[in-house]
């Protein structure tokens, strides 16, 4: 499917939602209510909201939302509703969420802002510049299920990253195979940059706030590769591949990535490195698509080199054997 109908079809999805309920409600974003919330204390992403309220805009818990302040509208990012409310139905417009959590919006205090069911903008036309905007992407044939390519932070919140999907889903089409994409892109301005705007962890994303993806999940993919990055610390290595997939599979991007001689230090992630380098869960948006998911973490150093990263990631899935090995996997499903 051509990439303008690919994002033609998402707005005609919002668009029936938007008929079917209300939009927006007006809130009031409180501090946490400690003891029972304190899985939220450092939670600089996730909140909590009343889930009648969220239903009426035709959300719910597990879902994201986009909050704006009501006094500045300049402020504004998109959280995951991570849990109910432990109030009672009275105050069905209070949104809670921790110090971190108001601070995305600009203050540490308790304010007046409005959810928003719909978090994503409109893509830029072409030559338009993105400015504060979050908006999602996607191409691919409706039947393909061989090869997925994903950007969850792309844009200025993970630099670079949407660029390596769209280099490896190009390369393993022109050679010959076939090959989905995604991406998320999110920019922002000196007011709040767009990781602070717009990052949603890729365990938290879900298909109903992001259609493009609930489209790709609609099916599974036999192979996919999620591209990150983070901020090293010392000690830290400049790849971590991490995900899903089988350790051999896991082997042979690392043996793909060391053939650059791009001079990073490649690691395959395992239980003893941070969570964040894993990328294990099933809940992990790659695993999600694909039964056999990489998720690569890449500093910032490595991604000045996201080019030959991508193309040497690309040739792992570039394969005869590994399309003939996914016909037989969808043979038997």
């Amino acid at each position: 499917m051509p990439l303008a109908n690919f994002v033609l079809s998402s707005r005609s999805t919002e668009s029936t939602q938007q008929k079917a309920a209300a939009t927006e409600y007006g809130a009031r974003i409180l501090k946490l209510r400690l003891p029972e919330q304190d899985s939220l204390k450092n939670e600089a992403e996730r909140c909590s909201a009343d889930p009648l309220a969220l239903a009426a805009t035709g959300r719910a818990v597990g879902q994201q939302v986009r909050i704006s302040r009501t006094d500045d509208a300049r402020f504004v990012a998109v959280y995951t509703v991570s849990e109910p409310n432990p109030d009672d139905p009275g105050r069905a417009d209070v949104v809670r969420t921790s110090q971190a959590g108001r601070e995305r919006l600009g203050t540490s205090t308790e304010f007046e802002a409005t959810v928003a069911a719909q978090v994503l903008d409109m893509p830029p036309l072409p030559g338009e510049s993105p400015g504060v905007r979050f908006f999602e992407l996607g191409e691919g044939g409706a039947d393909d299920t061989y090869f997925v390519a994903i950007a969850p932070h792309g844009g200025l919140i993970e630099q670079h990253t949407d660029e390596q999907a769209a280099t490896t889903a190009a390369h393993v089409r022109t050679s010959g195979f076939t090959a989905s994409l995604w991406s998320c892109k999110g920019f922002g301005d000196a007011i709040k940059g767009a990781s602070d705007r717009w990052h949603i962890t890729s365990t938290d994303l879900h298909p109903a706030s992001f259609p493009l993806l609930g489209s790709l999940m609609s099916r599974r993919f036999s192979y996919g590769v999620a591209f990150h990055g983070f901020a090293q610390q010392e000690g830290e290595a400049d790849i971590y591949i991490g995900g899903a997939a089988s350790w051999r599979l896991k082997r042979t991007v690392e043996r793909a990535l060391n053939r650059s001689r791009l001079s990073l230090n490649v690691k395959i992630s395992t239980d003893a490195d941070k969570p964040k380098f894993q990328g294990f869960s099933a809940d992990n948006v790659i695993n999600r698509l694909a039964t056999s998911g990489i998720h690569l973490e890449q500093s910032a150093r490595a991604r000045v080199h996201h080019q030959a990263v991508a193309r040497a990631v690309a040739t792992v899935f570039a394969s005869r054997g590994r399309w003939l090995m996914h016909l037989l996997m969808s043979f038997f499903r």
